[in-house]
């Protein structure tokens, strides 16, 4: 009995959480439009919808993709002005909190850290707003523009493979991407993502996670534009790491204790250049740059104080 209240009280507690964001969204949704800075929703409460009971999905942040040039700065201005709790801007986003929602605004949409592939992404991003290639969404009677349906399949797997490499991801991640492929698979130009994870160098590393959703998380494989390997090397690699560390490593590193906010980098920085020798094989041309990758990303946002 004591579990299933504990559990009551959790769900309970999301719903909340949920119903939160949703508002603020639309509050957002209605002050950036008053400033004239339209945005496109990413992951988040996006992905809520794919959901059964998508009240029940753990929630995170808000994250606006600011795809007009100055309109960025100009979000930034608005929260600076409104008083919000502004943190440290980081390499592809500036995040702020508003009535206690965490909210990111994004001048990018990600960053690979490697020229090559932020590049190609500034490419194929530009090409996506040059023809408004955005679609509608409605989370409670909002309408709000997501990314296409094949480039957001790309960027929600980019996104988990992100922290995954880095310190680790967490099944909410992984159940989102999967979520979205069961969702949108039939509909899906299925040569148009596999084209993507090609000229990123991330067709190896999808296999591998589609082929531990099937096995780990009874994904039908079917959705997947590729044949799943369920007894591939890395599948276990991959599911033992998404449930012993967690999103950003945060089980990894919940019991650690750091002299500072120096130490503690250096101990996630020491721990990420180790795991890399386990994971390299799954997209070494993402992977094996990592140490450098993180080096000199820490130091452009340093000097950038």
């Amino acid at each position: 009995k004591k579990e299933v209240y504990t559990l009551f009280l959790q769900a309970e507690a999301i719903e909340k959480l949920n119903k939160g964001l949703n508002d603020e969204l639309g509050n957002l949704a209605m002050e950036y439009g008053k400033i004239g800075c339209p945005f496109v929703l990413l992951k988040g409460q996006a992905n809520a919808i794919l959901y059964p009971r998508p009240e029940h999905r753990a929630p995170g942040d808000i994250d606006l993709f600011l795809y007009r040039k100055g309109d960025y700065e100009k979000a930034n201005e608005w929260a600076k002005k409104k008083g919000c709790r502004i943190d440290a801007e980081n390499i592809h986003h500036q995040s702020y909190e508003i009535n206690g929602i965490h909210v990111e605004n994004h001048k990018n949409i990600c960053y690979f850290g490697i020229r090559k592939y932020d590049g190609l992404l500034e490419e194929k991003m530009q090409e996506i707003i040059r023809n408004h290639r955005f679609i509608e969404l409605e989370i409670d009677s909002l309408k709000v523009s997501v990314l296409p349906v094949e480039f957001n399949a790309f960027f929600l797997f980019y996104h988990l493979f992100h922290h995954f490499i880095h310190l680790g991801v967490g099944v909410r991640q992984f159940c989102d991407w999967v979520l979205f492929m069961h969702t949108h698979s039939p509909q899906m130009d299925k040569e148009a993502l596999t084209g993507l994870a090609r000229q990123f160098d991330l067709l190896n590393a999808m296999e591998v996670f589609a082929s531990a959703a099937v096995r780990y998380l009874g994904a039908d494989p079917g959705v997947f534009p590729f044949t799943t390997d369920t007894e591939g090397k890395f599948v276990d690699v991959v599911m033992d790491d998404v449930l012993r560390g967690g999103n950003f490593g945060f089980s990894t590193f919940r019991n650690k204790s750091f002299r500072g906010k120096w130490d503690a980098k250096w101990h996630r920085f020491t721990y990420s250049v180790a795991r890399t020798k386990k994971i390299s094989g799954i997209a070494p041309r993402h992977i094996n740059p990592l140490p450098v990758t993180k080096i000199t990303t820490n130091l452009k946002l340093l000097f950038k104080k």
